[in-house]
């Protein structure tokens, strides 16, 4: 069953809102830098469901994420040059409103131009 919406420009329409809504958080490290780095705060309660990353460039290089300082990862995710890397099973996944989502890379060796840790998350009921 949809919402009837109106928009500001005068037209109507409707809206589905059964699909379970998912959204992504993504930092571009610095390159060459080991180190973590915040991201956001999370305005809604939400599960992390995967963490990627790629690395353009170089050599090296691993990465993770965190909730609230604790590791989403077992171990830290390796990156693959010019490519995706990824990981679904994640512990401490559970956010709720008002948590922290933070990156975490280490051992940058190779000098990489860019790496991009992207979190992929679904919107809690």
């Amino acid at each position: 069953m949809g919402h009837k919406v109106n928009t500001v420009d005068g037209k109507g329409g409707d809206v589905d809102l059964s699909a379970v809504r998912t959204f992504t958080k993504e930092y571009r490290v610095p390159a060459g830098k080991a180190s973590t780095y915040m991201v956001t705060r999370l305005p809604v309660a939400c599960t992390a469901i995967a963490v990627r990353a790629y690395r353009a460039g170089g050599t090296g290089g691993t990465v993770n994420a965190q909730r609230n300082g604790g590791d989403m990862l077992a171990e830290n995710l390796a990156t693959a040059t010019d490519s995706w890397t990824g990981w679904t099973h994640l512990q401490n996944a559970t956010f709720a409103a008002g948590d922290t989502l933070s990156m975490v890379t280490a051992a940058p060796a190779g000098s990489p131009a860019e790496v991009i840790v992207q979190v992929d998350f679904r919107v809690n009921p």
